[in-house]
């Protein structure tokens, strides 16, 4: 998934030789990407919420679709002829990284989605139709963050667990579970600012400011909330470091004393 798809991909560019971490980023995706920076202490660079978004390419494939749509939308009034467009780029793209032998994941998910969208604007005729899948996402993502704070398994909790090797474990630290609510809530007002916006101008069939508010609220929405989660777990988890080593150090000291006085 792209940018404006928590799931996006954050796989590095141009790495040279993938290492088992480089994979491991790329499956986790955006989200997964700045929650692990957050739990290992990175300082936030713009090279690292870069790749948590997406890298370079990730934000042309992102970027260049909707805004090619838009574009030839304005200039031909067509919405046919606008939808070509975009597929044909991310039919282009799958084939030049078939031609550099590189990962196709992520420009196959691209692929789906445009044709998704490009299916939409065919069957209805309809410009604005080309961004309605993208309220289906938005709102499946509100739902099932919501769902998972009602049962108390926040989904950045558990994603939050699953980096941290045990996915119950960080449900016993409070400040653990309060940085997993207040992320997830964060999450879940992103998805709901696209929706609450972008879904007048549909109603409203004004295509062009829909384009535009959907290119706004993409990708820079999306670093905006990649950038708060790892701030958030970055301090959160330093504390929990701090916290878990004077717990050791208090464990440990009544041992060295009992070895003491025997050795005496």
């Amino acid at each position: 998934m792209g940018p404006d798809r928590p799931g996006g991909r954050a796989e590095p560019e141009d790495s040279a030789e993938p290492s088992g971490d480089g994979e491991r980023d790329a499956r986790l995706g955006g989200l997964g990407r700045a929650v692990q920076a957050g739990l290992g202490g990175e300082a936030v660079t713009a090279r690292g919420v870069l790749d948590a978004i997406g890298g370079v390419r990730g934000l042309v494939e992102a970027f260049v679709p909707a805004t090619l749509f838009l574009v030839v939308y304005v200039l031909a009034k067509d919405a046919r002829i606008a939808a070509i467009a975009p597929l044909a780029i991310a039919v282009l793209a799958v084939v030049v990284r078939l031609i550099r032998r590189e990962p196709l994941s992520a420009a196959l998910s691209g692929v789906l989605g445009v044709v998704v969208c490009v299916a939409a604007v065919m069957f209805t005729g309809e410009g604005s139709s080309y961004f309605v899948p993208g309220f289906f996402i938005n709102g499946a993502w509100i739902l099932a963050h919501t769902v998972s704070l009602l049962v108390g398994w926040p989904l950045i909790g558990l994603l939050l667990g699953f980096l941290r090797g045990s996915l119950t474990a960080w449900r016993k630290v409070p400040v653990l579970r309060r940085a997993a609510v207040l992320c997830t809530l964060v999450w879940i007002a992103l998805f709901a600012a696209r929706l609450l916006v972008q879904l007048p101008l549909y109603f409203a069939d004004d295509t062009e400011a829909l384009g535009v508010a959907r290119l706004v609220m993409g990708v820079p929405l999306f670093a905006l909330a990649v950038l708060f989660t790892w701030l958030v777990l970055a301090r959160v988890s330093s504390a929990v470091d701090a916290d878990e080593a004077r717990a050791e150090a208090a464990g440990s000291a009544p041992g060295e004393g009992t070895r003491s006085s025997s050795d005496e």
